[in-house]
């Protein structure tokens, strides 16, 4: 009896290994992702979607955790809505940031002539769209087959990205293509862990959810 469980403890750890374990994509799995997840960004107009996201810093033992909606209007309009434990809003149209901090407090900010602003903007858009991401020119990019979806680790290229971060971490949906997790990681080895939940692509949103009043 004693045999048989160690068995079947081992076969478990067999198989829970085996789903989680990554396998890398040869060039022509990589040329089919890419080509799927440009046909799913060329389609998505719209995307709405729960998030809930959760902050690790060295020097704090508990994890810093909020929940918000996300919003995104083709080309370039997102609104990033905290709702836990603090309402907080970004709005990142064109090339300006737009914040509401509550109570009455808001600020403009002008993306054109701050690159790390415009590097979050591009950062977050390719986030919800994908393929954008996708760039060899500006991330070393390594592509995984985990479970039935799929793993990008991109490590950033350019100086004023890796100023502040040092890996972004891309798990898409097997089905759909749409992100299901970003993970990025700060040279400190600090990372922010995303989750999307009920997205709905092509909603109809609102054209003053992407207004600061």
């Amino acid at each position: 009896m004693h045999k048989y469980v160690i068995a079947t403890i081992a076969l478990l750890m067999t198989f829970s290994a085996g789903f989680a374990q990554r396998k890398a994509l040869t060039p022509a799995e990589v040329a089919a992702l890419k080509a799927k997840v440009a046909a799913n960004t060329k389609s998505l107009q719209s995307l709405e979607s729960d998030f809930t996201q959760s902050k690790q810093l060295s020097y704090m033992d508990d994890a810093i955790n909020a929940s918000g909606k996300l919003y995104f209007k083709a080309p370039r309009k997102i609104r990033w809505e905290y709702l836990q434990p603090t309402g907080y809003a970004v709005v990142f149209d064109n090339q300006t940031m737009h914040v509401d901090e509550g109570g009455g407090k808001q600020r403009h900010l002008d993306m054109a002539s701050n690159k790390r602003l415009k590097g979050l903007s591009d950062l977050l858009v390719g986030t919800v769209q994908g393929g954008d991401l996708f760039d060899d020119s500006r991330f070393a990019i390594t592509y995984y087959r985990e479970g039935i979806g799929y793993v990008a680790t991109l490590i950033p290229k350019e100086k004023a990205l890796q100023r502040y971060i040092k890996q972004v971490e891309l798990t898409l949906n097997g089905n759909n293509f749409l992100l299901t997790r970003v993970k990025i990681t700060d040279p400190t080895q600090d990372y922010t862990l995303i989750d999307f939940e009920n997205q709905r692509k092509n909603a109809a949103i609102p054209e003053d959810k992407f207004m600061i009043k």
